[in-house]
């Protein structure tokens, strides 16, 4: 059976499933809901509470795939989101080092400008007090004019000092206010990256909640899926014993179609049938539908025995006109149990047609139909899990493929 039902994991995940990978399209949908009429169609001669059991295992097991996906996704954001605040954390201790470091080389500039201050104080305050006029004027009263001349020098040698006393000060507040600025600029990175890096954490902790949502809807589908199959396992016994009287059913239904092809050859009436009974495509296509369900021997879902469906299911709407595949004899109309309405026609040649689940039957025993002619309405009487035609085709009683009865595009 192929996976179904990625909507409801859809729907569980949608919290933590931004990804585009989790969308649903349209043409997804109604896979889905084909993929569920296949799986009815299949369990259409079963107890409703194995019917039940049927959808639920239908759907958890194509659902568990995609939330398992769903979980390793998750896990996968924790893991990245996790790293990610590593990092920033990393990055945080480190721009709180590169603060404290320029806080320091702040505080160093700032102490070597107070001592150049101070160091050059002296001189500035004689500087204020005039002690410079002072040499000036003793300088320019000597009788010696060695010791003008080295007194100059004296002068100059001070000058030069003071020159050199201010732009030592200016250099070192200089180196100061760009320490200050630096140390501030550290700060406001090191302000950043922690709020960078509280994010980066609560982004994990979200993920990793997630995470934890998922792996809980996994849970929740694998508990599902469990409780699903032991109610199926505890009525396999009935399934086994209801398809074993609906083979019994379709032998009696066999043994009066061959009954009434006998009369028909006693009495000279072939049936009328336009196509010639023997098939080969001249059949039309009995309702407007698309085929659910092949005709074959086939796998139980859910235990895996082998068996035979004995038709070929057309879905169609409830009140859908069922039409006559050819000309014949309606040889049986009415109730047959799991076929609930039931009309048949005989076309002669030992070929005979059947349409099961009808809402309504608009002929009777013994009546001429002519090729597509309605018979009745689609219905979803007896063991049926929606509305649907069951199309038979037999040969002397025994069901065949339809098939190869209908056009290959199996279109009307």
């Amino acid at each position: 059976m192929r996976r179904i039902g990625w909507l409801l994991a859809v729907l569980l995940l949608a919290g933590s499933a931004s990804s585009p990978a989790f969308g649903v399209s349209q043409a997804e949908l109604d896979e889905v809901e084909r993929d569920k009429a296949v799986m009815a169609a299949q369990l259409e001669d079963a107890s409703d509470e194995v019917r039940d059991a049927g959808q639920v295992l239908a759907e958890t097991q194509a659902e568990l795939p995609v939330a398992e996906h769903a979980v390793a996704v998750a896990q996968g954001r924790v893991a990245a989101a996790e790293a990610e605040a590593a990092q920033a954390q990393r990055e945080a201790d480190a721009a709180r080092e590169a603060l404290e470091a320029a806080e320091a080389e702040y505080e160093a500039a700032r102490e070597a400008a107070e001592a150049a201050r101070e160091a050059r104080a002296s001189l500035f305050a004689a500087t204020a007090r005039g002690s410079e006029l002072l040499t000036v004027d003793a300088v320019l009263s000597s009788g010696d004019p060695q010791a003008a001349v080295d007194g100059l020098t004296y002068l100059e040698f001070m000058m030069e000092g003071k020159n050199r006393a201010v732009e030592e000060v200016t250099v070192a507040r200089r180196e100061a206010a760009n320490a200050e600025n630096a140390a501030s600029l550290a700060e406001t990175e090191a302000e950043a990256a922690e709020t960078a890096a509280a994010d980066a954490l609560a982004a994990a902790e979200s993920r990793y909640t997630e995470a934890q949502a998922a792996q809980a809807a996994v849970q929740d589908l694998i508990g599902r899926h469990a409780a699903a199959l032991t109610v199926a396992e505890d009525a396999r016994d009935d399934a086994q014993s209801e398809y074993d009287e609906l083979e019994a059913e379709s032998e009696r239904l066999a043994d009066q179609l061959r009954q009434a092809e006998d009369n028909d050859d006693d009495s000279g009436d072939s049936g009328g049938g336009s196509s010639g009974g023997g098939g080969g495509g001249g059949f039309v296509v009995p309702v407007d539908g698309w085929k659910s369900s092949d005709y074959g021997w086939r796998r139980h879902p859910i235990y895996g025995t082998t068996r035979l469906h004995g038709g070929t299911d057309f879905a169609a709407g409830t009140g859908a006109t069922i039409h006559a595949a050819d000309s014949g004899k309606v040889v049986y109309a009415g109730w047959s149990n799991g076929y609930g309405q039931l009309t048949c026609i005989s076309h002669g040649g030992g070929v005979s047609t059947c349409y099961a689940h009808q809402s309504e039957i608009w002929v009777n025993d013994g009546e001429h139909v002519d090729r597509d002619e309605g018979i009745g309405a689609v219905g979803s009487t007896g063991d049926s899990t929606g509305p649907h035609l069951h199309f038979e085709v037999r040969v002397h009683g025994e069901r065949v493929n339809p098939v190869g009865y209908l056009p290959s595009c199996l279109c009307r």
